[in-house]
């Protein structure tokens, strides 16, 4: 230790790393090392000691630094080892490497030194043909996927923000100290050496200590020493270690080393924080996967076309001045023409014989770099990131809400859950506990009554039972009269009954000394302490509580109206057991408070010497429902979710409580029965039994896990509610366990899914809306990018087969890959829950993620979008593009303009102005349709409004106007970067008109039936076969509309 002052932090560490028992005996065990930090064992800290600065520099904070996140450009870097990226930048250096050689090598274009954009005035001088950019095209690209990579690193940093933040609320747990002479609760993040620690069974232990005094203080140290058995805790093992747990006891400790100075601080400084994907991701990635094949093979066909195509127009005789193509003459006669008009010396010769490397190369490179482009738009990337993106918008809106997500996957899951199997005392009732009624002295009173109406001896007999009989501590007493309730509930209404009868329980438990305390038992419902017996020197006397009907009767005597004792005969018996039926029919908690005298030490053992006793009182304690429960009750039976009640309490005070809420109903169609009865039933029989339990009480922790297996066997989603360590099993089985923030103990939060923040059910229907809220989310974003895709994938491939070439070039796909996965996840996936989420079924456990009426909408906008594309792909000439100059030259604005006659006059396209005129139309009616469609994608059943609700979400609101201004920009500026052209007034109205149409379309398409994916295939392929005149042999397997509505109606149902 150090030689001079309080020891050193080093010092400390070896102290525990080495358990060094001797040393501790040496400083004077625990008291000893308690005053060589500068606390006391008996009032702890101050407050100013545990807030010194110095303190904390010597000693360090209770707070273990997480390894540093993975960086912004880290990211990026990542995100640009993905293979499609790899490809496309090899591509598009190639590309841009091709395009700068054949500038160089074009006499007509600007000289090789002449590439930069600054330079173009020098490209008009005599001779020339304007500045050669065949570069841009790769340089764009590179550029595009930069921005993409870039947008979707920023996404990941953002979301690794927002978990590191939610990480560390779900480590920051309240726990018992003593400062400044008193009990008090304070954030583990606020615990310093030196602190007094109150530790009881369930609780984690918030840091390394040293053992001071308590009773059978067993902890759980396998998760750092790998011990299975708990390790008991005394003088000769003092040793306590952060981040184990407390199996049994109750007691204190001096804290020794916090944070990263302690063992377990040690280990989780080494050990990364990787998330594993929810249910919902892994699905949502084979999809993708899917989805992605798909893309490849598409994408291998446009490669294959176009290449076919390259090679057989290769084949063609074109009209060449040198090396270069003249003019667009389709016959020999027209080239000689242009030849005489122009004065120019041409040939009329096929490609192979004229075969112009830096020209035709660069072409191959656009086919590879297409096709590439294609597969990046169809890989659905956005779907895992729409995933990421709605959970961690969700649960830090759900932190708002009381609900503290601990297992991502709780959050999806919680949507689906068809029963909630839940706690009475304080997630039903306010735990707001109060003595309101009792049995004192052998006489029920129906209010409390005055210490001066009962013996003086009775009083300081039932006031030193509630006090020494308890681990429960009372608070400061708030401006509104309310006192703060630290430990357990029950146990500090009991506390105020003696500070009722002018008792101060504190000033009873230092005059007694603690020899034994026996936990409360969830097979036996009480416990025991056993103290010194004042009046009965070198004895012991035995103080037991527990639930009124059991303990009652293991008593023999009592006290009588002149407080002294008096054997129980049967008439008292019977009087007393009417009273606790009374009190229990009236909702009220019974306790009944006892003792034994006359024990000495070899008397209390492991077990309680818990007979003979005399009864001291009972005492019906209230604890009424929550003003909204009753509400959140009826709320979840519109959303067809059962809720069951799990307690401890007597059947009728949970009866009683059951039917105030609305679990019960007063009709009498609900079962309520009591735990020893559900054990006896078969297996068969508990099943049987679940069509109409709806209250189980007097049950052990083994009853709500039985209950949650039968539940989960029919097929269930079950969500539970625990707040005990013995509670932890069921919280593990069932899909959701859910742990209360208040009264729940550490282990009972560790088996969690979601911490209920303030033990409210009302909360637990928020979660249950969030949990909707996020899968009907990705379902939005689903349905938007599978329409893109199929629209992007048909109109590409059609487009390169037919020979038209890929009509939406690399720079716009990815573009709109930017739209699709990035800005499109962004929008829908923070949808705010609607309040209608909760009037309708929830989705099942295998239901499959594109319903039929997602799958409805998907086909009619998928069908109108493709077929406008290909209207504007082969008809755009006619539609868009009238006449040409003298010279050939794009003038769309009808000035010195040769008038076509019909489309077919000027081919396919007049130029190649005119051709990106009619694919500028085609890029901006197709964007358009996106931004109109993602505004229809918000609704995914059969609403009629898609605006309802718009306003409310700044994020989609902002996605759509910044993709509609960029959509603009890149239009009229993108020029050959984007491959676009400026339109005019009427192309802009006619290209926004396509994609406005998606709305008028989106509410008409839901009046089609909703039919599942296989009818619609049916009724496509029995309308076809009946158009060709075909019959199918034997039985017709024409599916009718009404028949499908009718099935999915059913299977939804």
């Amino acid at each position: 230790m150090a030689a001079q002052g309080m020891p050193s932090c080093d010092d400390l560490k070896v102290l525990l790393k080495e358990k060094q028992v001797d040393k501790l005996k040496a400083l004077g065990s625990g008291a000893g090392l308690v005053k060589a930090l500068g606390s006391d064992t008996d009032a702890g800290l101050t407050t100013a000691e545990a807030t010194s600065q110095s303190r904390v520099e010597r000693y360090g904070n209770n707070y273990i630094e997480q390894k540093d996140p993975k960086g912004f450009w880290e990211l990026v870097w990542e995100a640009c080892k993905d293979p499609t990226v790899i490809i496309l930048a090899i591509a598009a250096f190639v590309s841009v490497t091709l395009g700068i050689v054949g500038c160089v090598l074009d006499a007509k274009k600007c000289p090789a030194q002449v590439i930069a954009l600054s330079d173009a005035d020098q490209c008009e001088a005599p001779g020339h043909e304007g500045l050669c950019l065949e570069w841009l095209d790769g340089l764009a690209v590179t550029v595009a996927v930069l921005a993409v990579s870039g947008i979707a690193a920023f996404n990941d940093w953002r979301k690794e923000k927002q978990f590191r933040k939610l990480n560390d609320a779900k480590n920051d747990i309240l726990v018992k100290v003593l400062r400044d002479g008193t009990s008090t609760r304070v954030s583990t993040l606020q615990i310093v050496v030196g602190d007094i620690v109150l530790i009881d069974t369930g609780d984690k232990i918030p840091a390394d200590g040293v053992f001071l005094d308590g009773h059978d203080i067993r902890a759980d140290e396998s998760s750092l020493t790998g011990e299975s058995d708990a390790i008991k805790k005394d003088a000769e093992r003092p040793f306590m270690l952060s981040g184990c747990t407390i199996t049994d006891g109750v007691g204190r400790f001096v804290v020794t080393s916090v944070g990263e100075n302690t063992e377990w601080g040690q280990i989780m400084k080494e050990l990364s924080d990787e998330r594993e994907d929810t249910p919902l991701q892994d699905k949502l990635g084979i999809l993708a996967n899917g989805i992605g094949y798909l893309g490849i093979v598409v994408a291998t066909f446009c490669f294959v076309a176009q290449l076919i195509r390259w090679f057989v127009e290769m084949g063609f005789e074109s009209c060449f001045e040198g090396s270069n193509p003249l003019c667009a003459a389709d016959t020999q006669a027209k080239c000689s023409a242009c030849s005489t008009t122009l004065g120019k010396s041409t040939a009329w010769e096929s490609s192979y014989d004229n075969f112009q490397a830096a020209a035709r190369l660069p072409q191959l490179v656009t086919f590879f770099i297409e096709s590439v482009t294609i597969v990046v738009v169809a890989v659905p990337e956005g779907l895992p990131l729409a995933v990421t993106i709605s959970l961690a918008y969700s649960v830090r809106k759900m932190m708002k809400d009381n609900n503290l997500v601990r297992v991502l996957a709780a959050c999806e899951t919680m949507g689906g859950a068809t029963n909630i199997c839940s706690d009475k005392t304080g997630t039903l009732t306010e735990n707001r506990m109060k003595v309101v009624q009792g049995y004192f002295q052998g006489k029920f009173y129906s209010e409390i009554p005055a210490a001066s109406a009962l013996s003086a001896t009775y009083v300081k007999k039932l006031c030193e039972a509630v006090s020494v009989n308890s681990k429960g501590f009372l608070g400061k007493e708030e401006s509104n009269g309310v006192i703060e309730f630290i430990g357990n509930k029950t146990e500090c209404a009991l506390l105020v009954l003696a500070r009722t009868l002018g008792v101060d329980y504190d000033a009873v438990r230092k005059q007694r000394e603690l020899r034994k305390m026996y936990a409360f038992s969830s097979a036996k419902k009480r416990m025991s302490s056993v103290v010194d017996d004042l009046d009965n020197a070198g004895k012991w006397v035995l103080y037991t509580k527990g639930a009124s009907e059991i303990v009652l009767e293991l008593c023999t005597k009592m006290y009588g109206p002149d407080g002294s004792i008096i054997a129980l005969d049967e008439n008292a018996r019977k009087q007393m057991n009417e009273d606790i039926v009374s009190m229990a029919s009236s909702g009220l908690r019974t306790i009944c408070i006892t003792e034994r005298t006359g024990l000495t030490e070899a008397d209390c053992g492991d077990d309680a010497p818990e007979t003979d006793l005399t009864c001291i009182a009972l005492v019906g304690i209230e604890d009424p429902p929550r003003k909204e429960v009753p509400g959140a009750i009826e709320t979840c039976r519109r959303a067809g979710i059962r809720v069951r009640m799990v307690t401890g309490d007597n059947i009728l005070t949970a009866r009683s409580i059951a039917v105030k809420c609305g679990i019960l109903p007063e009709d009498g169609s609900g079962d309520a029965m009591e735990g020893p009865q559900w054990r006896q039933l078969s297996e068969d029989e508990q099943r049987a039994k679940l069509q109409t339990l709806a209250v189980l009480a007097r049950a052990h922790p083994t009853d709500k896990l039985i209950l949650v297996k039968r539940l989960k066997e029919l097929g269930e989603v079950v969500a539970v509610t625990g707040d005990g360590t013995n509670d932890a099993p069921a919280l593990k089985e069932a899909d959701v366990g859910l742990s209360m923030g208040i009264a729940g103990t550490e282990v009972a939060k560790e088996a969690s899914d979601v911490v209920i923040l303030d033990d409210n059910f009302a909360s637990i229907i928020k979660s249950v809306m969030w949990g909707r809220s996020v899968y009907d989310n990705i379902r939005r974003f689903l349905q938007f990018q599978l329409t893109v895709n199929v629209v992007a994938l048909v109109v590409t491939f059609v487009g390169a087969l037919s020979g038209y070439g890929t009509p939406l070039k690399p720079i716009q796909l990815l573009w709109v890959n930017l739209i699709m996965d990035s800005m499109g996840a962004l929008a829908l996936a923070t949808e705010q829950p609607k309040p209608d989420l909760l009037e309708r079924k929830p989705y099942g456990r295998n239901d499959s993620l594109i319903s039929p009426h997602m799958f409805r909408n998907i086909a009619v906008q998928s069908i109108y979008q493709t077929i406008s594309q290909l209207v504007c792909l082969y008809a755009g000439v006619g539609i868009f593009y009238r006449c040409v100059s003298a010279d050939n030259k794009y003038l769309h604005d009808g000035s010195n303009c040769v008038s076509l006659e019909s489309p077919a006059e000027a081919g396919k396209f007049a130029n190649e102005e005119a051709q990106t005129y009619v694919y500028t139309i085609i890029f901006n009616a197709f964007v358009f349709s996106q931004i109109f469609n993602e505004i229809n994608s918000r609704l995914i059943y059969n609403e009629i409004n898609m605006f309802d609700g718009f306003w409310t979400n700044p994020i989609f609101v902002f996605v759509v106007v910044i993709t509609a201004v960029v959509q603009v920009i890149l239009v009229e500026v993108g020029d050959q970067v984007f491959a676009t052209l400026p339109l005019d007034a009427w192309d802009w109205v006619v290209s926004i008109l396509i994609g406005l149409v998606s709305l008028p379309l989106g509410v008409l398409q839901r009046y089609l039936p909703p039919m599942p994916m296989d009818a619609w295939w049916s009724v496509f392929w029995n309308g076809l076969r009946g158009l060709l005149g075909k019959s199918s042999s034997g039985t017709s397997n024409k599916v009718q509309p009404e028949v499908v509505v009718d099935e999915t109606k059913t299977q939804q149902e």
